[in-house]
């Protein structure tokens, strides 16, 4: 499995992205949600959504597709009270002790990472949407739910 999250965190290296640790101890972040996406079909750009919850200010997702917009970042206005429910959502499906999926293939799936960092706190899980059970499918439903812009497909 390591070596699935490996090629994940890639993609986000490969746009230039910070990793998500470094990204949750900036001044004023009080917590960061990050979602990396592969397509394993190349139906659609790989991406990269960074949501950033900050102490002054609104909740911050940028959107970064791999190879595409020279990695430019796509900026989503996300309501506070979304947020707050995408975050209590995640508390009551126990995100935080949720491990990675089991017998994830290589190929013929999609494949998502998501992560969450806050001070030097961190955790992450390794999932495919398409073949989930339990308590990896609610976390499907949940970011499918409260993060749509997230989960937007760019074509080639």
């Amino acid at each position: 499995m390591d070596y699935l999250a490996a090629t994940l965190r890639a993609i986000a290296d490969q746009c230039g992205l910070k990793p998500l640790k470094q990204v949750a101890l900036l001044p004023g972040v009080r917590a960061a949600y990050r979602l990396t996406v592969r397509y394993h079909d190349r139906r659609a750009h790989d991406s990269v959504a960074t949501l950033r919850l900050v102490r002054v200010g609104g909740p911050q997702l940028e959107v970064v597709y791999r190879a595409l917009f020279d990695h430019k970042p796509v900026h989503f206005a996300i309501e506070t009270t979304r947020v707050q429910a995408f975050e209590d959502a995640l508390i009551t499906a126990h995100f935080d002790h949720l491990r990675d999926a089991q017998n994830l293939p290589p190929h013929g799936a999609d494949l998502w990472l998501l992560e969450r960092a806050a001070g030097g706190f961190y955790h992450s899980v390794l999932l495919a949407p398409e073949l989930t059970g339990g308590g990896h499918a609610r976390v499907v439903y949940i970011v499918a739910s409260h993060l749509p812009e997230a989960l937007r497909e760019v074509q080639p």
